[in-house]
């Protein structure tokens, strides 16, 4: 993989780490042996911001930020108490987070950029555009949680916010990997597993877990419960490309009863990309059928060669 330059950002008092594709550090960090990537001169000049998923890192987008790259430059946030970005006592909902990430662009002399969200990265996303249009010239929102959680069949408070917290402790960073192997539905890669391994943290004593702690996951997903995305989808005002991990839904096909387990999830995720795409004023939607929620990992050059797709048109 092409290494990213890694640095650090301050964003109204919270220390942001970040991940950024850019054609000159990237030429000068290549041997002089390596493959060296297309000119910069092929380059489009919108930048993209990527923002990743709920206990991930900045690190997921590697493999679908070297595909992007050279055409576009990136760049990829540790959100908020995530990744080695600083891990404050609050500030967990979307709109605070949010404008973390415009913070960081403002010192970062970004100005009108392309953003990309994944999962509740997408959330956040989402809330960042309606709330700073003129800084966005395209929405991507990947495999987006679209419809808020109070409007799942079946979902109660407690249960979104209590059942779903990761507190997990693993004897060693080799069975985290077996045990994400399990999880993830798609075939492994040494790039996939360089990933994965910053979502977390190995102690002292050789045990490893999430660098994203239960507080802080219970205060997001409390955020969550509370936020009113719904609102936010009829105030945006650039091109957005929805690209759910679901087929095209059938006409007159209805929600399941329940919206609790990942099965449920996958069948109506195509209904809720459905719906809201009908609320946004120009909106595009790619059908991924087959694709598991990390399309990121699972499809990283299909998912690249769609962001720059969408950002010609």
């Amino acid at each position: 993989m092409l290494e990213p330059h890694s640095s650090f950002v301050d964003a109204d008092n919270l220390r942001l780490h970040y991940l950024e594709w850019d054609p000159e550090y990237i030429s000068q960090s290549l041997t002089a042996d390596a493959a060296a990537p297309e000119s910069d001169e092929n380059m489009d000049n919108i930048p993209v911001v990527l923002l990743h998923g709920l206990a991930a890192t900045a690190d997921t987008w590697r493999l679908t930020a070297e595909a992007l790259y050279p055409r576009h430059f990136a760049l990829a946030f540790d959100l908020r108490g995530h990744g080695l970005s600083d891990q404050p006592a609050s500030g967990y909902d979307p709109v605070t987070i949010a404008e973390d990430v415009i913070s960081g662009m403002a010192k970062l002399g970004l100005g009108q950029v392309a953003v990309v969200g994944h999962g509740w990265g997408a959330r956040v996303a989402l809330v960042l555009a309606a709330r700073h249009p003129a800084l966005v010239s395209h929405l991507v929102l990947v495999d987006c949680p679209h419809v808020e959680p109070r409007h799942w069949p079946g979902m109660t408070r407690e249960r979104f916010i209590r059942e779903k917290i990761s507190n997990d402790i693993y004897p060693s960073k080799q069975e985290y990997l077996q045990a994400l192997r399990k999880e993830l539905p798609f075939n492994w890669s040494p790039g996939v597993e360089e990933i994965v391994q910053t979502y977390v943290q190995e102690l002292s004593d050789g045990t490893v877990q999430e660098r994203l702690r239960p507080e802080q996951q219970c205060a997001i997903r409390e955020s969550l419960w509370e936020d009113r995305a719904l609102l936010y989808y009829s105030k945006l005002s650039c091109p957005v490309l929805l690209i759910p991990a679901a087929d095209r839904p059938v006409p007159g096909e209805e929600l399941p009863e329940r919206l609790e387990h990942a099965d449920e999830f996958a069948a109506a995720k195509g209904q809720m990309a459905a719906q809201v795409a009908r609320a946004i004023q120009r909106c595009s939607v790619l059908w991924m059928p087959e694709t598991s929620h990390d399309i990121q990992l699972q499809r990283p050059q299909v998912l690249a060669d769609a962001i720059a797709n969408f950002l010609q048109e």
